[in-house]
């Protein structure tokens, strides 16, 4: 029932809504998410989006995986995306980029170990363009980073995304 409410209002936000991915246009962004690890922590992060071009548009952004286990991290990321709009309401896109993370494993009395990794991004987005101001979107990207011993740091991540456009 919740599902159907919250469509049923993404639906009424959306009429007369227009997809904001024309050259020149930024939206700033709020995410919230989980990161599929070995551990599995929940993600918090910001990000900027500038569109190049109608279709192509780059992304830094910052995340923090919060502390699970003794194990926490910082992300760097700069992505790339390309949007296809399916339609003025909603977009769908791929995308690919690289990865600073900067890891964080507490031993416990006060000890800690650190490690920086550089890595690759690969995923999907979609978005809901609900008014002309304020999107919302679901987003999966798969980092690609080299294993800390044997800690596996390569995970799935998804994120719940909602950004301001201007």
């Amino acid at each position: 029932m919740k599902k159907l409410i919250v469509m049923l209002m993404l639906t009424l936000f959306s009429i007369g809504a227009y997809a904001q991915t024309q050259q020149g246009q930024s939206s700033f962004g709020f995410n919230l998410g989980y990161n599929f690890n070995d551990v599995g922590n929940a993600t918090i992060g910001i990000d900027y989006r500038y569109c190049v071009t109608d279709a192509f548009r780059l992304t830094p952004s910052i995340t923090h995986l919060v502390k699970n286990d003794g194990l926490s991290a910082w992300a760097i990321d700069m992505n790339a995306h390309y949007v296809f709009k399916l339609s003025e309401m909603f977009g769908f896109y791929p995308l690919a980029g690289l990865d600073l993370s900067f890891w964080k494993v507490s031993l416990g009395n006060s000890a800690s170990l650190n490690k920086t990794r550089l890595g690759a991004n690969i995923g999907l987005g979609g978005e809901v363009y609900a008014t002309d101001q304020l999107s919302v979107g679901l987003e999966f990207k798969y980092n690609i980073l080299k294993s800390w011993g044997d800690l596996r740091l390569s995970q799935p991540l998804l994120a719940l995304r909602i950004g301001y456009n201007f």
